[in-house]
């Protein structure tokens, strides 16, 4: 993942860009998860699907919150990345274990299926190049 950079304002606009367009993505990519499966499995593999992807939208958005707050030169971009990393898996290690232990109703499958495709969308997304980025409407 990319880490904020404070070295223009252009820079730092187009990291942000970066990481609303992943959280739509990932958003995206999670409703449709949980209509196909409310469709197959109901009520309860709808909401599975929606907390599945929605583990992966906090874990892009506890990211770019650190790596916002340690912002600084970009000698130290290596560190705050590595630091942002760390705070977004331990948040979603947290969020996992909490929705395991405390949903019983859940639909795993729906629920693992919409986690995975999120968590590859967060990484996927900053694949794009910078023209995407700059026509992107997010």
């Amino acid at each position: 993942m990319v880490a904020y950079h404070e070295g223009s304002s252009g820079t730092a606009t187009r990291i942000n860009r970066a990481f609303r367009v992943t959280m739509a993505w990932q958003a995206a990519a999670s409703v449709a998860i949980a209509i196909v499966a409310g469709v197959v499995a109901g009520r309860q593999g709808f909401l599975s699907a929606l907390l599945g992807g929605g583990i992966g939208v906090v874990g892009v958005l506890v990211f770019a919150l650190v790596a916002r707050r340690g912002a600084g030169s970009s000698s130290s971009a290596v560190r705050i990345a590595l630091r942002a990393e760390g705070a977004k898996v331990l948040v979603i290690v947290v969020l996992l274990w909490l929705a395991f232990v405390a949903y019983r109703d859940m639909v795993v499958l729906a629920f693992l299926g919409a986690f995975v495709v999120s968590v590859l969308l967060s990484g996927l997304a900053f694949a794009v190049s910078g023209d995407q980025l700059n026509s992107s409407r997010v």
